[in-house]
């Protein structure tokens, strides 16, 4: 995935500063950081600002996917995919339980976002556990890394039926990671990885957790995104094929 100047972003996304950007009354894109919206892409804390209040509306109605870029760095960002909008809160209790650390009254509401539709790809391969044992592989692997994680002082929600891209949303004071957990069987660090989480992966809060032999002896290896890359090979088992547009 490649990275965007500030100025190149500009470009994309019809300029301007705010997170939602906007051309004759059209949203084009997403500018956001995590550092400010920690649950974001999924979930969007709108200020109290009228041009955000205005724009975050304007999102809803139009009810188009738009493509998301997430900062990585000073004058650097990355392509998550794209989001529409589904829903806006303004509900107190829906405010209070993703408004970070900002007031209350700082928060107009809460924009939640819906990814692209993604198919996933099932892997499978006569030498692979059965089921039940993957299942278990699994479990053991979550339950381990929520453990060591709840050691540090985290506390974790588990995300792994909201298609996000990761299994663990962690929080610690104004901390935040969005873990992906594999687990094996064997000591070997082995594991596939969906184009959802890959792309999931361009967030600086994202983390992969690989727990090795989770069942007997589970030995657990934790990367940011950048050791990911350096440390494994990635090699594509199929593509999608479309007449090109």
């Amino acid at each position: 995935m490649s990275i965007l100047t500030t100025p190149e972003l500009a470009e994309k996304l019809a300029g301007g500063d705010s997170y939602i950007r906007t051309k004759n009354n059209v949203v084009k894109g997403l500018a956001i950081t995590t550092e400010l919206n920690p649950e974001a892409p999924e979930v969007i804390v709108v200020g109290g600002g009228p041009n955000i209040k205005k724009n975050a509306r304007l999102f809803l109605d139009q009810q188009e996917y738009v493509p998301v870029y997430l900062k990585q760095g000073v004058n650097a960002w990355k392509l998550l995919g794209k989001y529409k909008a589904d829903k806006y809160s303004q509900d107190p209790k829906t405010i209070e339980k993703h408004r970070q650390h900002r007031t209350a009254e700082e928060v107009d509401g809460i924009l939640f976002l819906s990814a692209e539709e993604n198919y996933e790809v099932k892997v499978t391969s006569s030498s692979f556990p059965d089921s039940k044992k993957r299942k278990k592989v699994e479990l053991a692997a979550i339950g381990y890394v929520i453990t060591h994680y709840e050691h540090q002082g985290y506390s974790i929600s588990d995300r792994q039926s909201d298609n996000c891209g990761y299994d663990l949303f962690a929080e610690k004071d104004k901390t935040v990671l969005k873990i992906e957990v594999k687990g094996t069987s064997l000591d070997e660090q082995r594991f596939f990885l969906s184009k959802n989480e890959r792309a999931k992966s361009a967030d600086p809060q994202w983390r992969l957790a690989i727990v090795a032999n989770a069942i007997d002896n589970p030995k657990l290896s934790i990367y940011n995104t950048s050791e990911m890359e350096k440390a494994f090979d990635f090699e594509p088992l199929c593509w999608e094929c479309k007449i090109p547009l």
